[in-house]
């Protein structure tokens, strides 16, 4: 058996690539004079252009370098076998391709698509060095191990096809057996030459090597998909989820609010005389109340940033009335963990154009965790500076500040730092985030430094010039320190 020597041209069928049509014939010159290497050159380069051009699937480039074969050589069949991903030990028909007349004299897609191959056959293991290339009958012993069932379907295809022998060819990329090749002869018995062989094992590792890309490609093409099917539900998901929080939100905060009002009738006398113990327990039930509210307001603003729905307010706004009057409704939740609350009202502030709701929020953000992560016996201080050009609020502790390796990551959403966590294992870690944002939306910056073990300090500065907000995106500037 001789490979590509036919002097007279193949009559078959052009795979379709893109829409065109490539005929291996004026790319491989068919006469028995050709070199080996020049041979092989050819067939590369038409297997080059299959896989640079197709656009179809494994099958089709399967298929359609089983046609180049054949139309290059007097072989009658060339099928192509690839290893299963999800079953390795498992090979099935790719493409294959026959040459006239028989594929017309009769259909034989059936046999062909029923064969299996097992690679838990001896004839592909590791330990028993064998040949590339092997030829047999189609009924060999061989075969009858390589095709683990549909023997019978294999002897009524070499009846129906007229094969009289097979070349079985492994096909290998990366040391790993991506598939097999199995070339149809006319002849029984016939014997392929060591030309042959070298030619056939060449053209194996490079038709291995193009399977093998078109089916990653074809299964990152399939993980593409289906991430793409899971983020739309992610999305989706999302979506429901920041619909439910807003609904949520609303709900809560109204009754809420009323179990604050009721409170604080209570305390101011309405209800009756109360006892330092009952006057005590209710403030605690206040502040309680009062920090559920700002919870509620943390999670509905994070949802109205996702929906594109957080406004700001702004309106005039005193800072010094502001944290006085926040010191008071947070001053028991202070007593009760043994910390100091300092604050120095300043006789001269000037006027911000902020959103009161918000601003006071993020006070009493930075002012709590100051306060939940300072030890018993510490001091929080809270300080308004201004001058001519700038106003800033900062608000020290002397607690357990916060690792020089977390910093960076501190005012991301649902971010906590290690030591954080242990201290307080109910936090949220989505003050410091809406803190910045309500800073940034309103034309300020975040002041914050801290050193693990001694404190940190939190505040932000507006600019007297600039400190109306605009309802537009804003770049993030960094975080600056406080000025000492």
């Amino acid at each position: 058996m001789s490979f590509l020597r036919n002097k007279r041209a193949q009559t078959y069928a052009s795979p379709s690539v893109s829409g065109e049509s490539i005929d291996p014939r004026s790319i491989v010159q068919k006469n028995s004079e050709s070199a080996p290497s020049e041979q092989v050159s050819s067939l590369l380069r038409v297997i080059d252009a299959l896989v640079s051009e197709s656009q179809g699937t494994t099958g089709d480039l399967c298929s359609g370098i089983g046609q180049a074969l054949i139309a290059t050589s007097d072989y009658i069949f060339a099928g192509i076998f690839a290893v299963e991903k999800a079953d390795s030990q498992i090979l099935r028909l790719a493409g294959y391709a026959l040459s006239q007349p028989y594929d017309s004299k009769k259909d034989i897609t059936g046999y062909l698509s029923g064969l299996t191959l097992s690679t838990a056959s001896p004839w592909f293991g590791a330990e028993q060095r064998i040949e590339s290339v092997e030829a047999a009958r189609i009924c060999d012993g061989v075969l009858r191990q390589i095709f683990t069932s549909h023997i019978g379907s294999l002897d009524k295809l070499a009846k129906e096809a007229g094969f009289g022998a097979l070349l079985i060819v492994k096909l290998l990329a990366r040391q790993k057996l991506v598939g097999v090749l199995i070339i149809g002869t006319k002849r029984p018995g016939a014997e392929s030459s060591e030309t042959d062989r070298a030619i056939l094992e060449r053209l194996g590792e490079a038709i291995g090597l193009a399977v093998d890309n078109k089916l990653l490609f074809e299964e990152n093409q399939l993980v593409l998909r289906k991430l793409e099917e899971t983020n739309k539900k992610l999305l989706a998901l999302d979506e429901a989820k920041d619909e439910f929080v807003s609904m949520a939100s609303h709900q809560l905060r109204t009754p809420l609010t009323s179990v604050k009002g009721y409170v604080s009738m209570v305390l101011e006398g309405d209800a009756g005389k109360l006892n330092p113990q009952q006057q005590q327990l209710l403030r605690q039930s206040y502040t309680s109340a009062q920090r559920m509210v700002y919870l509620i307001s943390d999670l509905l603003n994070v949802s109205r940033l996702r929906t594109g729905k957080f406004i700001m307010e702004p309106t005039s706004v005193y800072l010094p009335d502001v944290v006085e009057e926040e010191l008071l409704q947070i001053e028991e939740t202070a007593k009760s963990r043994n910390v100091k609350l300092r604050f120095q009202k300043p006789k001269k502030f000037p006027k911000l154009e902020l959103d009161d709701t918000k601003i006071r929020q993020v006070i009493m953000n930075f002012v709590y965790n100051a306060i939940y992560y300072t030890p018993s016996g510490g001091e929080v201080e809270v300080s308004l500076n201004s001058s001519a050009v700038s106003a800033e609020l900062t608000v020290s502790d002397n607690g357990i500040g916060v690792p020089k390796a977390e910093q960076a990551h501190l005012f991301t959403k649902f971010y906590r730092a290690g030591n954080a966590r242990t201290a307080r294992p109910d936090g949220t870690g989505l003050g410091l985030f809406m803190a910045k944002k309500v800073i940034i939306a309103s034309g300020g910056a975040i002041l914050f430094k801290s050193t693990e073990g001694k404190g940190s300090t939190f505040g932000f500065c507006f600019p007297l010039k600039t400190t109306k907000p605009e309802n537009t995106k804003t770049t993030e500037p960094p975080l600056s320190k406080p000025t000492t």
